[in-house]
């Protein structure tokens, strides 16, 4: 299935051609719910893992009476060389998996409170003997269910990213804000929502952290992968009540704008932070190095 971001009445970068150098590439993973197997690319489907290897477990938790315990990480995406080549996979790897415990836990320098995070780089053709009964969530977070993404296959589109103010020098976010204003038109017009791994991330609801930096190394960190509660937002913006831009053309007659379960607006199925998005960023120098995420 292919699915295409619709072009708009109001394009920044054309119409405010000053972003041009500022775009990045970023994928847009359109995820739509489905059966993915263990050695496709998705978010929250079975991984290719070792029947050998130790399942990771998270042991941040405590009972009511203060004894610890712990529980199995929640697999939460998993994307291959094969699909994804702009991917910076480490020498030898060509396979990435994501899991993370869905509970909030203090988590190390900079990222503060999120989701305890691993990522596994491996090369797929090493796992001979892949271990097929899997943790089960359902069985393990019956009582922490927003961040368990449901079983979803992935149609990816290649777009460019542009960054909102707080990305921008100084100078150029001031002219930005001010081209907006005149035009009446939303702050988040220019990141992508949803979905997609690179580009930019939203900070509108905190300030950009001044040292969005590596706690290994210092190294800068980048947007790997962001997670949104909705691919969009339904209602309309703009000249004329034109539709979301970021909604895929191929949505916009076969499936309704809003209700309570619409599979192509929140196909995942989580609430990420208080009903927005988070981004996973990773060390620019060696992205083996422990992964932030950061929400909001």
């Amino acid at each position: 299935m292919k699915l295409t971001t619709a072009p708009s009445a109001v394009e920044p970068a054309r119409d405010f051609p000053e972003l041009l150098p500022h775009g990045r590439p970023t994928v847009r993973l359109h995820p739509r719910r489905g059966t993915p197997g263990p050695h496709d690319s998705h978010i929250g489907g079975p991984l290719l893992w070792p029947a050998a290897e130790a399942w990771p477990e998270c042991a941040e938790h405590r009972d009511i009476n203060g004894r610890a315990y712990t529980l199995p990480l929640v697999a939460v995406a998993q994307l291959t060389a094969a699909d994804f080549p702009e991917l910076r996979f480490p020498e030898g790897t060509d396979l990435v998996q994501l899991l993370w415990c869905p509970e909030w836990h203090e988590q190390p320098h900079p990222a503060g409170w999120g989701q305890a995070c691993r990522l596994h780089w491996r090369r797929a053709g090493t796992v001979a003997d892949p271990l097929t009964e899997q943790p089960d969530p359902e069985e393990h977070w019956d009582h922490g269910p927003d961040m368990i993404p449901r079983a979803c296959v992935l149609h990816p589109e290649r777009i460019t990213d542009y960054p909102s103010d707080e990305e921008l020098p100084p100078a150029l976010a001031g002219r930005f804000r001010a081209w907006l204003a005149e035009r009446d038109l939303p702050d988040d017009l220019t990141t992508v929502p949803g979905h997609k791994l690179g580009g930019f991330m939203n900070w509108c609801t905190t300030d950009r952290p001044d040292a969005l930096e590596c706690g290994t190394c210092r190294a800068p960190l980048e947007l790997f992968l962001q997670f949104d509660t909705a691919e969009w937002w339904p209602g309309s913006w703009g000249p004329d009540g034109e539709p979301h831009r970021f909604r895929p053309l191929e949505d916009r007659e076969r499936e309704p704008a809003d209700g309570t379960d619409d599979p192509s607006r929140e196909p995942v199925g989580m609430t990420v932070g208080r009903g927005g998005h988070g981004g996973l960023f990773v060390c620019a120098a060696d992205p083996r190095h422990p992964a932030s995420f950061f929400t909001q």
